[in-house]
């Protein structure tokens, strides 16, 4: 379940166009894990509440959970960091990573992540759902993410890097989020 290549993400790192869209800032990655992704998360029964979203329709994989573990363990690969730090010209330091779950209803406002984050990359592991939008800071959405297995994206947090998710209509929205400060 769990053959991940650092070299792979690195690449697919290197090899994608930082945007800069009237101050967001950001990364597109159609194919992040190249062709080492062969997970199952949607089949774990463990996944919990998340503790400042208990009311969203939203769970999480608990950190002791064995797979958690070693995607932390991946994310913390110095590689990965620096080609993220080369691309985005700045100091990263690895925070956290999580794999989510959303289920129908499930809808994140246009927001700002907290300050102490500098960077989040989020991969989708499932197809067939809503992406994240970026919007602008009226609240009208300017791009949208494709949302599908192995896509992904880097966000650089900044006054202008609001996002969020519309309303999902399909259980089963299954991500990596993965922070940086």
């Amino acid at each position: 379940m769990f053959n991940l290549s650092t070299q792979e993400v690195v690449l697919s790192i290197e090899n994608s166009i930082v945007e800069n869209n009237n101050g967001l800032v950001y990364q597109t990655y159609p194919n992040f894990f190249g062709n080492t992704l062969d997970w199952h998360f949607g089949e774990k029964e463990n996944f919990e509440k998340l503790e400042n979203q208990s009311k969203l329709n939203r769970k999480k994989l608990p950190k002791e959970d064995n797979d958690m573990k070693k995607i932390t363990v991946f994310f913390m690969n110095s590689k990965i960091t620096r080609a993220l730090e080369k691309k985005f010209d700045t100091d990263l330091k690895f925070e956290s990573v999580d794999i989510w779950i959303d289920e129908k209803g499930y809808k994140l406002q246009p927001h700002v992540d907290d300050k102490r984050i500098k960077l989040h990359l989020q991969v989708y592991l499932s197809d067939h759902n809503k992406g994240t939008s970026l919007y602008d800071s009226r609240g009208n959405v300017i791009f949208t993410f494709p949302f599908r297995t192995n896509y992904g994206y880097a966000l650089l947090n900044n006054e202008y890097s609001h996002h969020g998710v519309e309303e999902i209509e399909n259980n089963g929205r299954t991500s990596l989020y993965v922070r940086y400060q």
